[in-house]
């Protein structure tokens, strides 16, 4: 069987747009989270901000 070095690194539309959906994903995915956890941390300041214009 012959070696064919021009197909080897080949990736048609549709692996590609794959690949690019799972690390827009996981980026998301991460961005989220730490979201996540700063607002958790920031609570406090942002409920005190609240207060003062509807309490």
């Amino acid at each position: 069987m012959g070696y064919q070095s021009r197909k080897r690194g080949y990736k048609s539309r549709r692996e590609r747009f794959d690949y690019t959906v799972r690390n827009t994903r996981i980026i998301f995915i991460f961005l989220s989270l730490g979201m996540a956890v700063w607002v958790f941390k920031n609570r406090l300041d942002w409920w005190a901000w609240l207060k003062t214009y509807f309490y």
